[in-house]
């Protein structure tokens, strides 16, 4: 009987890793995809002068 339990708590626990492994790379792609454009965003707004260019094209 021990063995039908431990059996069968390997196999829920590896069932549930593999749920969790889908949903984490999902999610770490979403997170690192927001961050890279975070990053640009402010290294966007750094490159735009606040003042008058003192020179023009």
């Amino acid at each position: 009987m021990t063995d039908i339990i431990a059996n069968g708590y390997r196999g829920a626990s590896f069932m549930l890793g593999m749920a969790f492994d889908r949903l984490l790379l999902p999610a770490a792609i979403i997170v690192a995809l927001l961050g890279a454009y975070l990053i640009g965003v402010q290294l966007a707004e750094m490159g735009i002068p606040s003042g008058p260019v003192p020179y023009q094209l």
